[in-house]
């Protein structure tokens, strides 16, 4: 009989703790049919759970709730940390929880940010994990990925949302979109950020480029604009429209030491959808839009929890524990230009370049490399 911990400091609807664990107790679409989770058991623990949401789960007989950690990790096959707050990718990661998962043989996936201890090489207690967001995994349109070993001149990825939950699904996609580039992530060197009106000036000055930017937005299917008022189809980039359309609008450039430039840019006001462009070194163009499926079902979980399970029961693992921690250092490098201000930040974290053995996405999930 194998069981799986499940890991919640809350539950509350439409979070990713609810949409995952409702999917491992229930099912999942996939490929056509419902598929169930491999676990015979998974256990929750019981004071993260109300009365409500209680009566509800256990419609499953798979539901096992538990008392402590300890009494949840015991004896498990594999576990999973999710946060149970909507649109949060951070979990408080209890320190019995902390301390009986670092010392787990098993197995674990962390939904959102890791603790970056665990990603910090033989001097950590590190588990045997994945980290990630739905991005990486949802469907795109059309099917477009970045080919292995790209040789990646610059990438842009248009992302929506206040700060930080925008910045923290935006890097993990982005990270998703380059790892697998020629050579894979060869370390940063700076990041500059450009806030409201900034941004199209720097777009102006050519500190991003407006093509690739223009490349992006064509994959949309939401432009804001008269298109909401009337339907007309409107060119919001070659009107200019966009500055006036814009709300909030952050941008996050960084370059990398291989060359490349990697920009997040936040669309509120012009686009109601998440999409990318990127140029390899030879001028071809990729772009597609990461699909946000329509809540309250939010079918994006269904491929990551595919994408979980795989990696569980059979450990298709895609990304290094440095990757999360290149993630990890990103967020709290923008956390520090946030609250001090600062425009400009070179990068003095000594990272060495790695790479990741297969793209972690796929028309159909996670594939082998070619």
């Amino acid at each position: 009989m194998k069981t799986l911990a499940f890991f919640l400091d809350s539950f509350e609807e439409g979070s990713a703790a609810q949409q995952v664990l409702d999917r491992l107790l229930f099912g999942w679409p996939e490929k056509g049919s419902i598929v169930s989770a491999p676990w015979d058991h998974i256990r929750v623990p019981q004071q993260a759970l109300n009365p409500a949401m209680e009566k509800r789960l256990q419609a499953s007989s798979k539901l096992q709730l538990s008392k402590d950690a300890k009494e949840a990790t015991q004896g498990i096959d594999a576990w999973i940390i999710a946060p149970g707050r909507p649109e949060s990718w951070k979990t408080h990661l209890a320190e019995d929880w902390h301390e009986c998962l670092s010392n787990s043989p098993a197995r674990g996936w962390v939904i959102g940010i890791p603790p970056l201890s665990w990603c910090q090489g033989e001097a950590s207690i590190s588990p045997s994990f994945q980290a990630g967001t739905p991005m990486p995994f949802t469907w795109r349109l059309p099917e477009v990925d970045i080919p292995w070993q790209c040789p990646l001149s610059e990438i842009m990825l248009l992302v929506r949302g206040a700060y930080p939950e925008a910045e923290t699904h935006g890097i993990d996609a982005l990270l998703g979109l380059t790892s697998h580039r020629q050579g894979g992530e060869s370390g940063i060197q700076h990041i500059r950020l450009l806030r409201g009106d900034a941004v199209w000036k720097g777009a102006r000055e050519g500190l991003f480029s407006w093509d690739l930017f223009k490349a992006a937005v064509s994959r949309t299917h939401s432009k804001q604009g008269d298109a909401t008022v009337d339907g007309r189809t409107q060119d919001i980039v070659g009107l200019g429209m966009v500055p006036d359309l814009a709300r909030d609008t952050r941008a996050w450039i960084i370059q990398h030491v291989d060359g490349l430039q990697s920009v997040l840019l936040t669309v509120d006001g012009i686009l109601q959808d998440e999409t990318f462009a990127a140029k390899s070194k030879d001028g071809r163009l990729y772009s597609a839009q990461i699909y946000q499926p329509p809540k309250p079902n939010d079918h994006r979980y269904s491929r990551l929890t595919t994408a979980i399970t795989q990696y569980l029961e059979h450990d298709k693992s895609t990304m290094p524990p440095e990757r999360h921690l290149l993630w990890g250092e990103l967020l709290e490098c923008m956390d520090s230009m946030m609250s001090q201000d600062i425009l400009v930040q070179e990068w003095d974290r000594k990272r060495m370049p790695f790479g990741v053995n297969r793209s972690p996405w796929s028309p159909e999930g996670i594939v082998s490399k070619p």
